[in-house]
């Protein structure tokens, strides 16, 4: 245990080696160290947001309208970007490294010889300054699946599942409904849970149906209408007592709508009151990092686009933006994209969908034993005649070389994506700034 008056550096080390494995799934462990804080029943209202893609984007979109309304807002996340303060936000605002390393030395005073793993510590530690702060509402995002995560220790008012897709085969299964049965373990007993699809896969109707809880679905009780000119949108869908409800002319932001409209959707059933404005002002200026975020490269001046798509579903979809955004600005020209993924990733899946719309590869890994080599991506491209017959791949050691050289050999109207994983987007997203 670190001395009294250690950095958070030094916790964070700690906290890393308490715990024989990087990750074990589990609720006993937190649940016996919550129970000794007092923790496990919050006084403010909470939002569990489970998913495999687009849970940072319902929360981010919840907190920014929360903050509008004049609420006090918790936000616990994961991975972060630049600093590990990112995971834990109380007003938007990132925890401070001294009420940090408070939390973390009263959780570990309280372990009483349980063994914690970092995320433990983590989940743990957001849900003691939530409490001290005197949050109104505290958005929870599930780390990995939800049955057995540790966000899952606290029930929640509402639950969002944003997406079903496939991702962490060796921990939530190999298919679809049994991905979904996990992630339906946040559910709770009559409280309505918010569905971010349009086909709920039969695990979510089916655990709906045992708890009573009402499973509202986009495109069936929530809706997104885009305008025929495509600059606005507007959300229909339900209040908490189930009266029709519509903000219309919403601004677009970078985020999913389908995200943006799961979470209003969830606002709607909190027992909370705010003015229909509201909603407008909030999106305005709403940017997530590492969220189809448009910046600027600070050398170059070149254009990048950085997203944490790290699994096949959410390549589909960032191909899929980037393809409109071309769209909406013939003035571009190639897309350069800086590519690192996790060996552990569907890694052809990932690259097959992001094919059609990448003119250029700069290959990377990061420096991280998860990460696959360089020379295996470009391997596994060119064994499906991906990019490789017109000698369009290159590749590089880390992903700041990638980066740079990816910037200085591109023109002017050209477009550089940064994406594969969050520790990709981490690598580069500082030598950039808001566009």
């Amino acid at each position: 245990m670190p001395a009294k008056g250690s950095s958070l550096d030094s916790w964070l080390e700690y906290i890393s080696s308490v715990h024989p494995r990087e990750i074990e799934l589990g609720l006993d462990r937190t649940r016996r160290v919550a129970q000794r804080l007092q923790l496990e029943t919050p006084d403010s209202l909470v939002v569990t947001v489970a998913g495999t893609n687009g849970k940072g984007s319902c929360v981010a979109t919840m907190e920014a309208i929360l903050l509008q309304a004049g609420y006090k807002t918790g936000c616990y996340t994961s991975p972060h970007i630049h600093a590990f303060n990112e995971r834990i936000r109380i007003d938007s605002q990132s925890i401070d490294d001294e009420l940090l390393v408070a939390a973390l030395e009263a959780i570990d005073a309280a372990r009483e010889g349980e063994s914690l793993s970092y995320f433990e510590y983590a989940t743990l530690a957001g849900l003691y300054l939530f409490r001290e702060s005197r949050v109104d509402v505290a958005l929870l995002e599930v780390g990995l699946g939800g049955r057995l995560d540790a966000v899952n220790i606290v029930d929640a008012d509402v639950v969002i599942i944003s997406s079903i897709g496939i991702d962490h085969t060796d921990w939530l299964g190999n298919d679809i409904e049994s991905i979904a049965a996990e992630k339906a373990g946040v559910m709770r007993a009559y409280s309505p849970t918010v569905f971010g699809g349009m086909s709920p896969p039969s695990a979510i109707i089916n655990r709906a149906q045992e708890l009573g809880s009402p499973l509202l679905v986009l495109g069936h009780d929530f809706h997104i209408i885009e305008s025929p000119d495509g600059a606005s949108w507007q959300w229909r869908g339900l209040t908490r007592e189930g009266i029709s409800k519509c903000y219309p002319d919403l601004p677009l932001t970078s985020l999913m709508l389908s995200n943006v409209a799961a979470a209003i959707q969830a606002i709607n059933l909190l027992p909370i009151g705010m003015k229909d404005e509201i909603v407008d002002v909030a999106l305005t200026e709403l940017v997530l990092a590492g969220r189809f975020e448009v910046r600027r490269d600070c050398i170059t001046g070149r254009s990048v686009i950085f997203d944490v798509a790290h699994n096949p579903a959410a390549m589909e979809q960032l191909a899929a933006r980037v393809q409109r955004y071309k769209d909406l600005n013939p003035e571009l020209g190639r897309v350069v994209v800086v590519l690192a993924m996790m060996a552990d990733k569907d890694v052809l899946g990932m690259i097959t969908a992001l094919e059609y719309c990448v003119d250029i590869w700069y290959i990377a890994q990061v420096d991280q034993a998860r990460s696959m080599a360089a020379d295996e991506v470009a391997q596994t491209m060119k064994s499906v005649r991906i990019g490789g017959d017109r000698g369009q791949i290159f590749q590089f050691d880390n992903v700041q070389s990638a980066y740079r050289a990816a910037c200085a050999e591109t023109e002017g109207p050209d477009l550089v994506l940064v994406t594969g994983s969050f520790l990709t987007v981490a690598a580069v997203h500082g030598l950039s700034e808001q566009a």
